[in-house]
């Protein structure tokens, strides 16, 4: 028997009455688990077994399956999301937890880090783009992928002249704006400014606890969405259904 607390990342219907989730924990990571009758209204298991819900389990671990006994809600993340756009976040979150989080180790930092961010989302005081952000740059970091941006790879500089800056994808590295000319670079970078490149500096070497405590001026929020989001995509060779209609429900705001 498993006594832990997880997030409910997917929940799947299998027959009439049962349900297929995926959940995170601490201690065991990703993990699969049968829920009986929690399709039924008046099932215990039934809220606690919701997708975007942090709840506490008590799991059966069988030969070849995980089946869950008892289910409590601790919160429902779900339920604190007021508007389509937050829930369409939280989604493209979670799908990403299940797509690069390992099954079956220990994951502590992992759940807190997402635990972290879909309170942010559910408190709404931080920008949604920063959450987006922070969350894709510090899962690579987790994953022992960093962008390597502390200084120019050719001179060393630390902050371009101009305060724009040139992110390698192929090479993961930075240039500042003489040295990406120089080297005829322009078409395979991405031009961000220092406000960005600053902030990504912050997001990698932050404690957890004050990985979303800084503040960005529009247009480098703007930059450090689109520059996460792109280091995120190019480091992993996968598609996020759900970013797609996270960036639908966003245009018609």
């Amino acid at each position: 028997m498993i006594s832990t607390e997880g997030l409910i990342l997917k929940e799947q219907s299998v027959g009439e009455n049962d349900k297929l989730v995926t959940i995170l924990t601490a201690s065991h990571g990703i993990i699969r688990c049968f829920c009986k009758r929690a399709k039924k209204l008046i099932s215990k298991t039934s809220s606690a077994c919701q997708a975007m819900t942090y709840s506490r389990l008590e799991i059966y671990e069988g030969r070849e399956k995980y089946i869950i006994n008892e289910a409590e809600t601790i919160k429902s993340f779900f339920d604190a999301f007021s508007d389509l756009e937050s829930l369409s976040l939280g989604y493209y979150l979670c799908e990403i937890a299940m797509k690069t989080i390992p099954e079956n180790m220990p994951s502590d930092e992992y759940l807190q880090l997402l635990l972290n961010c879909l309170y942010a989302i559910s408190i709404k005081k931080k920008p949604l783009a920063q959450i987006k952000a922070v969350f894709e740059l510090r899962t690579m970091l987790l994953n022992g992928v960093v962008p390597n941006i502390l200084f120019c790879n050719e001179c060393g500089t630390y902050e371009s002249d101009n305060g724009i800056m040139y992110f390698d994808y192929a090479n993961n590295c930075i240039y500042c704006a003489k040295c990406c000319s120089k080297n005829l670079l322009a078409p395979h970078c991405l031009a961000v400014s220092m406000g960005c490149i600053t902030a990504t500096r912050y997001c990698i070497t932050a404690e957890p606890k004050r990985i979303l405590s800084f503040d960005l001026l529009p247009s480098s929020m703007a930059d450090l969405e689109k520059f996460s989001e792109s280091f995120f995509l190019s480091q992993n060779d996968m598609h996020y259904s759900t970013l797609d209609f996270y960036k639908n429900i966003k245009q018609l705001n």
